[in-house]
């Protein structure tokens, strides 16, 4: 099928689910599940259609490799999240609303990876943005949905007026075009890059545009944070490759001051893919929501997402499409992991939990494998992925950069912990004693996305080959793989020996746990209170106040969401201030007005 018809069908699936769920809820919830996986299917075996055209409906089409890597990643992220659609949709405002945005909001991720010209481009965008704008706040939220769309906003107006810059410049739209005459106008270059990524930098949530991800994430619908994080989030990264590998950035930026044989105006960018690493990891430590947790995690993987983008070289750049991967299976599973815990339990705060071990132990695999693949933490795929990151950045020298990327790795440890420990082990509280482990349906996605992390954590070559040949695409001398050994300037990786390693590890520790005396299981309420009556019993969770004496190091941090909180107040004091002078209707304000007027023409001297 050509992928003209694969655009048609997903726009013509989603109205078909929306009109199934006017009649039956649970069938419209259904039919995303299926609408989803025939488009995987098709999208999946019809690879050979790279460098193909086409148009429909005035818009034009190109089948890059990186567009289909980039849309394979999308559709497996919604398809997988679909299973769980069906045991929310009674929980959702307008179900039938929700299955119709949520497939059409796929279906412009795809026009938007294989768009050709830059106005097509700048629909498929803004669709997406709309749709997902409007099933945010299906989750009650209407504040993370208005932060969401504001941020995004700023985003899609500064992209359009580069957009249009380029066109009354070039004269084409042409994505492949339109940028050419840039190579030779560094000024011309350094302001069109600055507007047209700043959509990518929104929309991927870096440092200082990072405050909606922790709100609309949070306060989304449990079916649709995963796709936000795992999903949506990699538009931007779309976008911040468009920047650096369409339009000729470092061509353009040859004669520019460089840092570390870096132009200045892509290490700056770098810098706040940095600062992202550290601001994501330190606030993903002190989050009691476990969602928010997640957030900022993502916050502090685009950064390192971007930083290996805007590197556009051999290691940095493949370890930067192969974490967009790992990052979107790994998310998209925790997330769906906290889905169906909040499902039974109607929480995600980790305080307000503990024990989840013992009612659901897959869930319980499933997220520990998924957050120290974010974590970076071998076998998964997360530590591939960043080690290849860092192997780049260690070769060029940059060793800031580099260190917040280290800081990055060292510090989710930490963010790791927490919800394992709070969430999953210690005590059950008595309110939880009967709860039901999650359906059949919910486990297929969640073990699926969890294999995958460590599938491609062990074999990470058959990732590798496929962004291997993305890179050859685009003028890029592909990753160099010997079998299971991936080789870069600095050292060689052999992730057969380093999962066989961690292998034996566990064994062995599992066999100390067997083999040792077991503690004595006791309640969380048998404890000694001094014949006090115990009002909070959350308080004896030690998943209160967890990190408290490490969070007090930046307790009273600069706050971008703080600043933003007090401009609004003093913007709306202004606002009633103008309204209260200009557009009240009191008497005594327009005799006010009349008098002002007629005494500064008096006084001017002109003639009525």
């Amino acid at each position: 099928m050509d992928f003209n018809a694969l655009i048609l069908f997903m726009v013509f699936s989603a109205v078909l689910s929306y009109l199934v769920s006017k009649s039956n809820i649970k069938l419209g919830a259904y039919s995303t599940i299926l609408f989803s996986l025939i488009s995987l299917i098709i999208l999946f075996l019809g690879r050979n259609n790279i460098g193909n055209e086409f148009s429909l409906l005035y818009m034009n089409f190109r089948v890059t490799a990186i567009g289909w890597y980039f849309s394979l990643i999308m559709i497996l992220i919604y398809s997988m999240t679909a299973f769980f659609n069906p045991y929310w949709m009674e929980k959702i405002l307008y179900p039938s609303s929700y299955n119709f945005l949520y497939l059409f909001s796929l279906a412009a991720t795809v026009g938007l990876f294989f768009a050709a010209d830059l106005i097509t481009l700048f629909i498929f965008w803004e669709v997406v943005v709309w749709s997902s704008t409007f099933i945010v706040p299906l989750g009650k939220s209407r504040k993370a949905a208005v932060v969401y769309f504001t941020i995004s906003s700023i985003g899609s107006m500064a992209t359009l007026f580069a957009i249009m810059f380029v066109y009354s410049k070039s004269g084409t739209f042409d994505i492949n075009e339109a940028f050419k005459f840039l190579a030779s106008e560094p000024l011309t270059a350094t302001f069109v890059f600055f507007t047209f990524i700043t959509a990518g930098l929104t929309k991927i949530g870096i440092f200082p545009f990072h405050i909606w991800l922790p709100l609309a994430h949070g306060n989304a619908p449990h079916t649709f944070s995963p796709v936000l994080s795992g999903g949506l989030v990699k538009m931007g990264a779309f976008i911040a490759y468009l920047s650096v590998g369409i339009l000729p950035a470092y061509k353009a930026f040859s004669t520019s001051m460089t840092i570390m044989g870096i132009p200045f105006q892509i290490y700056l960018l770098m810098v706040l893919g940095a600062i992202s690493i550290v601001v994501g990891t330190l606030m993903a430590i002190k989050q009691d929501d476990v969602k928010k947790l997640i957030a900022y995690s993502s916050v502090a993987n685009g950064g390192y997402i971007l930083i290996g983008i805007l590197m556009m070289d051999q290691v940095t750049f493949a370890g930067s499409l192969m974490h967009i991967f790992n990052h979107a299976i790994a998310s998209a599973a925790a997330f769906l992991t906290i889905a169906a815990i909040a499902h039974r339990t109607k929480t995600t705060k980790i305080s307000e939990l503990g024990g989840m071990i013992h009612k659901m132990p897959v869930s319980y695999v499933v997220y520990l494998i998924s957050i120290i693949s974010l974590a970076g933490i071998p076998p998964m795929g997360g530590f591939v992925s960043k080690w290849l990151i860092v192997q780049g950045l260690a070769s060029k020298g940059l060793i800031f950069i580099a260190f917040a990327a280290f800081f990055g790795s060292i510090g989710s440890f930490l963010y790791v912990f927490r919800p394992l420990a709070g969430l999953f082990l210690g005590q059950l509280a008595p309110k939880y004693e009967n709860i039901k482990p999650s359906t059949l349906v919910m486990k297929i996605p969640m073990v699926i996305l969890a294999s995958m992390s460590v599938f491609f954590g062990i074999f990470p070559k058959y990732l590798l080959e496929t962004i291997g040949e993305i890179q050859t695409s685009i003028g890029i001398d592909p990753i160099m793989i010997n079998g299971d050994t991936i080789t870069t300037i600095n050292g060689v990786l052999n992730t057969n020996k380093v999962a066989a390693i961690f292998g034996f590890g566990f064994v062995i520790s599992l066999m100390i746990f067997l083999v040792l005396p077991k503690s004595r299981k006791v309640g969380l309420m048998d404890t000694y209170t001094s014949a006090e009556f115990i009002y909070t019993p959350e308080l004896y969770h030690y998943a209160n106040s967890f990190y408290a004496p490490f969070e007090r190091l930046y307790k009273n941090h600069p706050s971008v969401e703080k600043f933003l909180g007090k401009f609004a107040v003093k913007t709306e004091e202004l606002g009633i201030l103008v309204n209260s002078l200009f557009f009240s209707h009191k008497p005594s304000v327009t005799v006010l007005w009349v008098m002002a007027i007629a005494t500064l023409i008096f006084l001017g001297g002109v003639d009525i």
